[in-house]
């Protein structure tokens, strides 16, 4: 599982920087600046951690209630859609290992004879920049998406598996980028996502990461 998503990632990542080189190498017979929808992509990769511990917005700072395990990688692209929005697409992946808080349980590991929690998102989102800067661009954003949740062993009852689930979420949060050059900057987002459904979970993601402009 952990091979073949870290090599999910790696082999989309490599098919969209393809397809940037080849639009860079192409000649440009246009001179004056594109502005319409679907003119310019940004591609971001970066890391992630991940709090599903269930206390909502109480101790944030707990190391214990945030994911980052495993490959906690994330995959995304943005285009412009209209005047001071951008539609973004977002793929992500984590793992909650021994000792973390999932729902309340703490995990027992795959390091203590259990079963660590893997994660996978698929997210979209239209996102609004309201400063129109070039420099910082701080943005809101607003989606949905799908989460999943693989089973898992807890220390309060490591006799019993629980089951994996897949969650459809509607999605909010802020976010950041910063850019050094006309195509490089970094990027900062942090995103609230309520699942839909009485028995779903809502949980919080933030991640940080490196942009490239097409």
């Amino acid at each position: 599982m952990k091979k073949s998503s870290l090599l999910l990632f790696v082999s989309m990542f490599t098919v969209l920087m393809m397809n940037a080189q080849n639009e860079q190498e192409s000649p440009q017979e246009e001179t004056t600046p594109k502005t319409g929808a679907g003119t310019e992509y940004v591609l971001g990769l970066g890391f992630n951690a991940l709090n599903n511990s269930g206390a909502v917005f109480e101790d944030l700072t707990n190391s214990d209630h945030w994911a980052f395990g495993g490959v906690p990688v994330y995959l995304s692209v943005e285009t412009n859609i209209a005047s001071k929005w951008k539609a973004k697409a977002t793929l992500s992946h984590n793992w909650a290992k021994d000792g973390k808080v999932v729902d309340g349980s703490t995990i027992l590991g795959e390091s203590e004879g259990g079963n660590d929690m893997g994660y996978f998102a698929f997210d979209v989102a239209a996102n609004y920049y309201f400063l129109g800067a070039k420099t910082y661009e701080p943005y809101v954003s607003l989606g949905m998406g799908v989460s999943h949740f693989g089973d898992y062993t807890s220390q309060e009852n490591p006799g019993v598996i629980v089951d994996p689930t897949d969650v459809f979420t509607f999605n909010f949060g802020l976010g950041l980028n910063v850019w050094f050059s006309d195509q490089w900057g970094l990027n900062l987002n942090t995103l609230g996502k309520w699942g839909v459904g009485s028995s779903s979970t809502n949980h919080h993601q933030t991640s940080l990461g490196v942009l490239y402009k097409i």
